[in-house]
């Protein structure tokens, strides 16, 4: 069973126009109201800022640049410790960790706490040190490992 087609001038009673271009040849104005607001700028093209903001951030240095200073105080104060002052690991987590707290001050490292806690072990590291080696010396300790 099939459907005859509509008549010519659409369904008697449609209040809806026939198929086709709407009367006049086109949609016409918008309706009031819609649009630009009267103030709008233009919007900026791709990969300008927007209006009322600076230029983006440049990329400057590496933050991460000198992490690596304190990671080396903490291990070298550490080392420092265990080998009962060793004054070159000692020494070395002094320097570094010096090195490390001032690259923090300036914002070129973000472990400034690591090179704080190294370059204490580093002081305490040549504390311990100084107290091994008096004690060696004052009880002859020395004397009876080199034999003199």
């Amino acid at each position: 069973m099939t459907m005859p087609p509509p008549p010519a001038g659409g369904y008697p009673g449609d209040p809806n126009p026939p198929y086709g271009s709407p009367p006049g040849g086109g949609y016409g104005q918008p309706a009031p109201g819609y649009g630009p607001p009267p103030d709008a700028q233009p919007v900026p093209g791709y990969g300008q800022p927007a209006p009322g903001y600076g230029p983006p951030p440049g990329y400057g240095a590496n933050p991460e640049e000198k992490n690596v200073f304190g990671v080396l105080a903490l291990v070298s104060g550490i080392i420092g410790i265990l080998c009962c002052g060793s004054l070159l690991f000692s020494g070395a987590a002094i320097v570094l960790g010096r090195m490390n707290m001032t690259a923090a001050e300036q914002g070129r490292a973000t472990n400034g706490g690591m090179g704080k806690a190294g370059f204490f072990l580093g002081i305490a590291g040549l504390v311990v040190g100084a107290v091994v080696l008096v004690l060696a010396l004052t009880t002859g300790s020395l004397s009876a490992t080199f034999g003199s």
